[in-house]
């Protein structure tokens, strides 16, 4: 490595390293300075709309894996369910990195072992997370209505949204994009041809959904906090799509950490303030980091459990000792 080289890696560790202290350093000031209202805050929501929310979190994930699935047919890999989900859950853990380049390249680590081409599956992954922001502004908008009076800039998704549908309309422009990917990645080969539109906008769909139940969590926690049904259904599932897909941009965090809870916050302030925001907030990243892990764990869990079970047990050789072989 040159010395140029070496020097551009330090200064972008010490980048990193700033931008980290910054972010926990922000977040951190924020439980500090509604800290007396917190706990009543906490035991406000109870534990059983923690779990409801958890449990919502968890099951909001499983869209998005179908919808991974189904590009990944589509692009010429059909992996059977069992090594699908261990792929998808491991991978997907790997976004509590810090950089967000780390899942697609884990997709790709992934399937050598298999024997199926790496740039495939970091291809399907990265569709994947295209189309999931497509669905992600478009469920945003649900919250619009309460958003609007409260900053006119939240017109800006409309425009954002009809940018983000062209690679849709045009999958030409989605498959270049992802060529760029698989170049950023250091993946040879040529750029992958994505299925046809109708399977892209039933992975849209797939996407959707997932944002929909999962964004429903965060109505949990807003309503157990005392904010009304109606706006908490349409800020929470818009609010926290719209949070999700500004921390997939965020490249440098793990998981988004910081912007999503940035804009969280923005959404969830037309309902609720103070101790209470920041409590759900809160929440809302503990949250849907233990329903991540559980459910990866109880994957694996699941996995190795029937993977005992599928196999033959050892023949035991009855015959009587000194008897001859038949």
């Amino acid at each position: 490595m040159t010395g140029g080289g070496a020097r551009r890696r330090r200064v972008f560790a010490a980048l990193r390293l700033a931008a980290y202290a910054l972010v926990l350093g922000f977040l951190a000031y924020q439980l500090w300075r509604v800290r007396h209202g917190l706990g009543h805050s906490l035991a406000r929501v109870g534990w059983r709309a923690c779990l409801v929310a958890t449990l919502l979190a968890a099951v909001g994930g499983v869209p998005g894996f179908v919808g991974w699935r189904m590009l990944l047919a589509g692009l010429g890999t059909r992996l059977p369910l069992p090594v699908a989900v261990r792929v998808f859950f491991l991978a997907g853990v790997t976004r509590y990195l810090p950089g967000g380049v780390w899942p697609a390249v884990a997709h790709a680590a992934m399937a050598r072992p298999l024997g199926e081409p790496p740039a495939r599956l970091a291809a399907a992954f990265v569709a994947g997370q295209g189309l999931g922001v497509i669905a992600g502004l478009g469920v945003g908008l649900v919250a619009l209505p309460r958003l609007v009076p409260a900053g006119p800039l939240w017109w800006g998704l409309v425009p954002l949204l009809a940018a983000a549908l062209v690679p849709l309309a045009a999958p030409r422009l989605l498959s270049r994009l992802l060529g760029i990917a698989q170049r950023v990645l250091r993946r040879g080969g040529p750029a992958p041809v994505l299925p046809a539109r109708r399977t892209l906008l039933a992975v849209t769909g797939l996407m959707a959904l997932g944002w929909l139940v999962s964004g429903l969590h965060v109505a949990v926690l807003a309503i157990a906090l005392g904010a009304p049904p109606g706006g908490a259904l349409t800020v929470g599932i818009g609010g926290f799509a719209l949070s999700t897909v500004a921390g997939i941009f965020t490249v440098i965090m793990p998981s988004g950490l910081g912007a999503r809870e940035a804009v969280l916050g923005l959404t969830v302030a037309t309902l609720l303030t103070g101790p209470g925001l920041v409590t759900l907030v809160a929440l809302s990243r503990v949250l849907i980091t233990v329903a991540d892990l559980a459910s990866t764990a109880a994957v694996l869990a699941a996995l190795t459990w029937a993977g005992r079970r599928s196999r033959p047990s050892p023949v035991t050789d009855r015959r009587p000792e000194g008897a001859p072989l038949s």
